[in-house]
């Protein structure tokens, strides 16, 4: 019996998560857990408010804040005021987050690159363009 779709993109997921972090540590991000990619892969480079960012992690905003906090400490991402929001703040990447975000994309273009040259380029595109179409608005 073939996997189902679910573990596959369960076992995509943990092979891909797994080398960028492996990528991540080793250029000196230790200090970040999967628990931080929370925050982290629903933030964006011009920031997000913690409201959004619990709304597209599917958490609560107390867990978002905790992160957020483990986040700020160890130098990754700062809050910003929100100049829309007397109130509230925008999370943002640091100068040294913004670096860790570099080599996890660059590690992501090696994964890429080798996924083409298993099943070749132009089935690659193809792979990569349905999935974008079926999950890219998500």
């Amino acid at each position: 019996m073939p996997k189902s779709l679910q573990v596959l993109f369960r076992d995509a997921h943990a092979a891909v998560h797994a080398e960028v972090q492996t990528a991540v540590t080793r250029a000196g991000y230790s200090e970040l857990t999967p628990g931080h990619h929370t925050v982290l892969r629903n933030l964006g480079e011009q920031g997000a408010r913690p409201h959004e960012l619990a709304v597209q992690a599917g958490v609560s905003r107390q867990a978002i804040t905790k992160t957020v906090d483990e986040l700020v400490r160890i130098g990754v991402v700062r809050r910003d005021p929100d100049a829309a929001d007397g109130r509230g703040v925008i999370v943002r990447y640091t100068d040294r987050g913004l670096a860790g975000l570099a080599v996890a994309r660059q590690q992501m273009d090696v994964i890429e690159e080798r996924f083409a040259a298993r099943v070749g380029a132009a089935r690659w595109a193809e792979v990569r363009d349905v999935l974008d179409e079926l999950f890219g608005d998500v």
